[in-house]
Parts: C-alpha cells; sequence; structure tokens
C-alpha cells in the first residue's frame, strides 16, 4: 500500500450534549490516529494521477460558483481523487448555523473537508471535529508564511497547533453614497472621521416620508456590518478574559460603546417605524446602500464587489472606520474562512492536497476567471476579495483592475489597512459568545433593554456555554 492509499483511523467519538450544542470530549491525538506519511519529500513522490482512487466529501456554500469551478477543475484533473461538494451552513457564524455540521459528526457522517469560518476554527478542534495539520505541514515543508501573521494565528486551536488553511481575508470600511450627502449639504469628500461626526450625520442624512415613514436612513446599526464588536474594541472593551474563562460582556467600555449605538438609533427614529422601512429592503442589485435607503453603512472592503456589479456608475466614497473621538488609532477588524479538515476523513492525504491546491495562485485563478465570465454576461465588473495572502493580493487586484476608480481604490486602502486590524477573541465557545454579543447588541439597540441590561443578561448565557465548554475539555 502506497502512502497515498493508506486511510487515516476514525476518531473515537463520546458526544456530550451542552446546552444545544454538542461537544466532542475525551479525543486526544492517539485516538484519532495519524494518516499515512503521504508522498516521500525530497524523492520521485508518487503523481497524484496515480493515487488509488478515493472519494472526498467537501462542504461549503451551495451559491459559492467561485468554489465550485475550483472543484470542477480539479476532479477533471484528477478524476480518482473526486470531491463531492455538498452544500452546508458550515461558513455561517453563530451555534444555530453550525447545526448540519454538528449533527453529521455525532451521527459520524462528518465531510471530509469544510469551508469554515475561521473564528470558530479553535472552539471546533478543542471539541474534536477537526483535524490538526501541523504534521502534514511539516511533512510537506509548507510555507504558512504566506499569509499574513493575524490571519494564520486565527485558524490555529486553543493548542497553538494550526487547524486550518486561510482562504479569505477581509476588513471593515465606512461606505458613504456622494449623493446623499451632497442632497443635505454635506461635503461628498469628507466622510465622518469620530463616533460624534457619525451620530451628526446620521440625523441629518436621515430623510422621513413614503409609505413606510422613511424614505433613506443616514446610518442603521443592523445593516451592513456595524457590530458591538467594532465600536467596543475602539473603546477598549472586549468581550473574554485573556485565559478565555470568563465572558465579560457588561464591562463599562462594552456598556458604553453598546449605550453610543442604542442613542444613536434612538436619534435617527422610532424603531418599529425603522423595522417597517428596514422590511422593504432587498439584496444584490436591490441591496438598500445601492437603493439609496440607507446613506452610511459599515461592509467589508469587499462590498464594492456588488456596486461594481449591480451600480457601477454609482458615486460613493469609503474610509476606515471612525474612531471613538479625535487623536485615536484607527481600528478596523476583519474576518474570514479557512479550510479544515475533519478528524474522521479517511482520506487525510487526498483531503491535504487538494486544500493545498484550493490556496494557489493556480486554484485561485480558475475560480477567479470563473467569476469574471459570469459578471461580464451581465454586463458587470468584477472585483476579488483578499485571500489573506498579501503578495497575492497584490498581484490579484493589479489584474483584476475595474477601471471604475471609485471601486478600484477600496483594495487599495484594504490591504495596508490589515495592520490597523484585529480579529475576534480566539475561544472555545466561539459561536456562542458571537451570538450572545449580537443578542445584546439588538435588545439595546431596539430598546427592549438597557444596554447595561442586555448585556449583563447574555453575559449569561456566554459564561454558562464558556463553562460547558472547558468541562468537557480534553484534558
Amino acid at each position: 500500500m502506497t502512502n497515498a492509499e493508506r486511510p487515516g483511523r476514525g476518531a473515537t467519538r463520546r458526544t456530550i450534549l451542552t446546552g444545544g450544542s454538542v461537544a466532542l470530549a475525551g479525543v486526544g491525538l492517539a485516538a484519532c490516529g495519524a494518516p499515512g506519511a503521504g508522498p516521500a519529500q525530497g524523492g520521485e513522490s508518487q503523481p497524484l494521477k496515480d493515487w488509488k482512487p478515493v472519494t472526498l466529501e467537501f462542504w461549503g456554500s451551495l451559491t459559492d460558483d467561485l468554489r465550485k469551478d475550483q472543484i470542477n477543475a480539479w476532479n477533471a484533473r484528477y478524476p480518482n481523487l473526486k470531491v463531492n461538494y455538498g452544500a452546508s451552513q458550515a461558513t455561517g457564524q453563530g451555534a444555530e448555523g453550525l447545526q448540519k455540521l454538528i449533527s453529521a459528526v455525532a451521527a459520524g457522517s462528518a465531510p471530509d473537508a469544510v469551508d469554515f469560518d475561521r473564528f470558530q476554527v479553535a472552539t471546533y478542534a478543542n471539541r474534536g471535529v477537526f483535524r490538526s495539520l501541523d504534521d502534514l505541514i511539516k511533512r510537506d515543508k509548507f510555507d504558512t508564511r504566506r499569509f499574513a501573521p493575524a490571519v494564520m494565528d486565527e485558524a490555529m486551536g486553543l493548542d497553538k497547533k494550526p487547524y486550518g488553511l486561510p482562504r479569505s481575508t477581509d476588513n471593515r470600511m465606512l461606505f458613504w453614497n456622494k449623493d446623499a450627502f451632497q442632497d443635505v449639504g454635506l461635503d461628498p469628500e469628507k466622510p465622518p472621521t469620530t463616533w460624534d461626526e457619525l451620530r451628526q450625520f446620521a440625523i441629518r442624512l436621515t430623510k422621513r416620508g413614503g409609505v413606510s415613514g422613511f424614505e433613506r436612513v443616514g446610518f442603521h446599526t443592523e445593516e451592513g456590518q456595524s457590530h458591538l464588536h467594532l465600536f467596543a474594541w475602539q473603546n477598549g472593551g472586549g468581550f473574554q478574559t485573556p485565559d478565555g474563562k470568563r465572558a465579560t460582556l457588561p464591562t463599562a467600555p462594552n456598556q458604553e460603546a453598546l449605550q453610543w449605538m442604542a442613542d444613536l438609533m434612538k436619534d435617527v427614529g422610532v424603531w418599529s417605524t425603522l423595522a417597517d422601512f428596514r422590511a422593504t429592503w432587498g439584496n444584490n442589485a436591490q441591496n438598500a446602500f445601492l437603493m439609496g435607503q440607507v446613506a452610511m453603512h459599515y461592509q467589508t472592503n469587499n462590498f464594492p464587489a456588488v456596486v461594481a456589479r449591480y451600480r457601477p456608475e454609482m458615486r460613493f466614497g469609503a474610509t476606515p472606520p471612525p474612531v471613538r473621538k479625535a487623536g485615536d488609532k484607527t481600528l478596523t477588524w476583519s474576518g474570514g474562512a479557512a479550510y479544515v479538515m475533519s478528524r474522521e476523513t479517511k482520506g487525510a492525504d487526498a483531503a491535504w492536497e487538494l486544500m493545498k491546491w484550493l490556496v494557489t495562485e493556480e486554484g485561485w485563478t480558475v475560480g477567479w476567471e470563473g467569476e469574471v465570465s459570469r459578471v461580464k454576461a451581465l454586463g458587470g465588473h468584477y472585483l476579488p476579495y483578499m485571500t489573506g495572502q498579501p503578495e497575492l493580493d497584490k498581484k490579484m487586484f493589479d489584474k483584476y483592475k475595474t477601471g471604475i476608480p471609485s471601486v478600484d481604490r477600496v483594495p487599495e486602502m484594504a490591504v495596508p489597512l490589515m495592520a490597523s486590524s484585529r480579529f475576534r477573541e480566539l475561544s472555545i465557545a466561539a459561536s456562542d459568545l458571537w451570538d450572545a454579543v449580537k443578542a445584546a447588541q439588538l435588545q439595546a439597540v431596539s430598546q427592549q433593554k438597557s444596554a447595561k441590561q442586555a448585556l449583563e443578561d447574555n453575559n449569561v448565557l456566554a459564561q454558562t456555554a464558556l463553562d460547558q465548554a472547558w468541562a468537557a475539555a480534553p484534558m
């Protein structure tokens, strides 16, 4: 049997149902079994086309045409290493979005590889869902320095071993509609730079009227990427202690930031009327920002791709997020996804080869070219998202310029802005912590609860999740 033919042993599972989540406890490295050493390095290796046939199950979004193009190209080149690309919610955020994956793990039918939201990698690596890539990286001398350091750090487990290969990153910016600014007498070339200016501009840009009570809102905390995380971090806050043992939602900086968000929305309008107006917003070409229903919003640097595709003539600007007060350092935050491997896969070597290829320039180019063809067929322009590989991103953004100055300026800002970005805390209960913070935000900005009460109530839920996760953690 060649190294490529040698399967890994399935992990021993012991499931513990805690608070609606599944924790796989007591799964040590020895129980997982290491896969074969793979093709010899430094000597003659067996070409992938000659490997013994294997079929891999790979989960990702069914609407991700770029990934489908990559998988189709792989299958055409290596029909003996066939990949079945299946839809899942595994790229979602929060516990609910991961139920399909959790159920598959509990049933012993987990996919071999998953396109996974990176900030949750540490949580599920600790629960025994994912396989460490440490030995494969060392064996193949795979250079992880191609990735931005912080991006690779987020793909680590709590044991500081790598569990994922980053496939994307982003950062948050404030986008503003220049026509809306001009409409109310604001300088269309001068966006807000502080929280106070953001609030003043939001009030001034809000235009009441119409059937739903509004024709335009200046800013809406529940639209786009205006999460409490950014405002809290800009104010010196955070959501768990450095050791990851205690949830810290109700701290003073977090309360102050959330109260500011709640007061802003109260200044913009009555929540029930805002909800009626928001119900009229659409997606893609009907996006509220593109339709002039929202004058400013936080979005990732990927958002101009929507503008380029559906409304390339739009006059808009992008800028780093306004800071708490004048003189504060610029701070944004980033996310992204990573390719991870199930600890139960029997095709670890083949899955590893697939994951490595997906993050190469060749693999990415297959996806980019497919996207270009689709967008051009609709008469639009294509703008890729960041891969998390700075050198590749520079080449890619230069190659795929849209010719629309306002759009092309965004990636030019986005790559260096990564130096002022932070990521969510690595947590043993990342999805539960995310859910708690988001629930507190909605409860406060909708005036259901005070910021203090919303954070305190949801801190109880976050702490329960942390306690249960640590209690179930492998010793």
